[in-house]
């Protein structure tokens, strides 16, 4: 630590927690768009485009912006790491898979043993194509894909040195993954399923992210794409590019790389769209993001499939959602956090 005064290192200190808290609050109002899009895509669709695409997708990208801070630019540890992983997702994701196994019992959403294991296992997202699914687990197919990922850049953040390798490295496997994409359902014809809930396609969105935030930070990324307005303009092209004329390959080779551009080059500015993420509402949709996440699923298969009413199935999402955030996921982790 520098040799200055307490005085002297006050304001610095306050400034910068001040901006580490505007900081966080952005990154949450990021995470609050993304579940508001899911929920708002399953309980009150828009016609012309699946917002619960468009949302999965903002997931992805801030998911691949912050990976890449933690990873590589703070270097954090990574036993440090994978237990704050584990204490974030695992204790919510094990009562969910547990209540909905009971709570669904012999209703017409039919529920496995088999697929919870592979929900658990974090195998779903191919055992779902492959093997066996249950539509109350349908979505965590995406949390696969994610998990997957945080162990491919945790394996390449230890062997691959050099900041500029490792971009050349992600941006190589998030090429080939999106080809790996087109390929499978443009050229082979396979189901929407088949192709984009496998972590070697969907995996791009990550890995594109994450390497558009290493070169922010160390200045390689062109002037111009830092501009605010052409992050405006890729936020924009990439929503317009999930409407549902747009063929799906160019979703995800096109759409994704708009998205991860405007995920890492919007700033805080003192824009409107940096207020709106900053907001309390947004902030605290993003904080209970990952019970959301979770509990949505089942009650939108009764609306879905079943034709019931969309406002008392999202208010019960709320309501179980709010319990597990409070009762489960947040106690789980503080204390594991403390104790582990």
């Amino acid at each position: 630590m520098t040799d200055i005064s307490a005085t002297a290192g006050a304001l610095p200190r306050a400034s910068e927690d001040k901006a580490a808290r505007t900081r966080l609050a952005y990154l949450d109002g990021w995470r609050g768009l993304s579940i508001a899009l899911v929920l708002i895509g399953h309980f009150f669709p828009v016609p012309g485009i699946n917002l619960g695409v468009l949302g999965v997708e903002f997931f992805f990208v801030l998911s691949g912006r912050l990976m890449g801070e933690i990873l590589f630019i703070e270097r954090f540890p990574l036993k440090k790491f994978f237990k704050r992983r584990f204490s974030r997702i695992y204790p919510a994701l094990v009562v969910f898979v547990i209540a909905a196994m009971i709570g669904l019992a012999g209703t017409f959403i039919m529920f496995k043993w088999k697929a919870a294991l592979t929900a658990l296992t974090f195998t779903y997202n191919y055992a779902g194509i492959f093997i066996n699914r249950a539509g109350a687990l349908d979505h965590i197919w995406s949390l696969c894909v994610e998990e997957h990922s945080y162990i491919l850049l945790a394996l390449i953040s230890v062997i691959v040195t050099g900041r500029a390798n490792v971009v050349r490295l992600l941006t190589v496997l998030a090429l080939l993954a999106m080809a790996n994409g087109a390929i499978s359902y443009g050229l082979l014809g396979m189901s929407y399923e088949t192709s984009y809930w496998r972590t070697d396609v969907h995996i791009a969105s990550i890995l594109l992210s994450t390497a558009i935030c290493l070169l922010k930070a160390d200045g390689r990324l062109p002037a111009f794409l830092k501009s605010q307005h052409v992050a405006l303009a890729a936020a924009a092209g990439g929503v317009l590019l999930f409407l549902n004329p747009v063929p799906t390959p160019i979703h995800y080779l096109v759409g994704v790389p708009l998205l991860a551009l405007a995920v890492n080059t919007l700033e805080f500015d003192g824009s409107y769209l940096t207020d709106l993420l900053s907001s309390r509402p947004m902030v605290m949709l993003g904080l209970w993001s990952y019970s959301l996440y979770l509990w949505q699923q089942p009650f939108y298969k009764f609306v879905d499939e079943r034709g019931s009413a969309p406002v008392p199935m999202l208010a019960a999402v709320f309501g179980c959602a709010l319990a597990s955030y409070y009762i489960v996921e947040k106690p789980a982790r503080g204390w594991l956090n403390r104790n582990w």
